[in-house]
């Protein structure tokens, strides 16, 4: 019976230590190096990185919840260790100007190729009669015939 009480401990705790490992690795990834530009404590072999996931595993293993954690380096290095900003205030705009850019691209390139692409054949517009428009076609045409000749007979200068 006591085999059996030790083994079920056994997984017990072997299953909280993966949990805390599991929980320690996604924490590692949330959090920036403060002297590494561009890398999580995860990727960083900065002594600095690594007494700040030395701090994270004793903080788990103390019972501090991630969020408690976060805060709390959130208090010593300021919003910048985070890896993802807070999706909250002006930080908000991080999260939303992307896709705004890709939603305004989209429509744009939707406007070029609606211009590209032929659309319907237009309607043909009739053209009023000579007696419609009341001679008025005929006298810019007598005009142009006019001007024409003149340029013809002084040639090009």
């Amino acid at each position: 019976m006591t085999i059996l009480l030790l083994s079920a401990y056994s997984c017990t705790a072997q299953q909280e230590t993966e949990s805390l490992d599991e929980e320690a690795q996604q924490l590692y990834r949330s959090l920036m190096c403060p002297i590494c530009p561009g890398q999580t404590i995860d990727q960083s072999s900065s002594e600095l990185s690594t007494q700040m996931r030395l701090l994270v595993r004793q903080k788990l293993e103390q019972g501090e919840t991630r969020e408690e954690i976060l805060l709390f380096f959130v208090e010593r290095y300021g919003e910048a260790v985070l890896a993802e900003p807070d999706k909250s205030g002006f930080n908000l705009i991080v999260w939303v100007i992307p896709f705004l850019v890709i939603l305004a691209g989209g429509i744009l390139l939707w406007v070029i190729i609606r211009r590209w692409v032929p659309g319907k054949p237009e309607l043909a517009v009739e053209q009023p009669s000579p007696a419609e428009d009341g001679g008025q076609d005929d006298k810019y045409h007598q005009q142009l015939e006019s001007d024409l000749k003149n340029f013809d007979e002084r040639g090009f200068r």
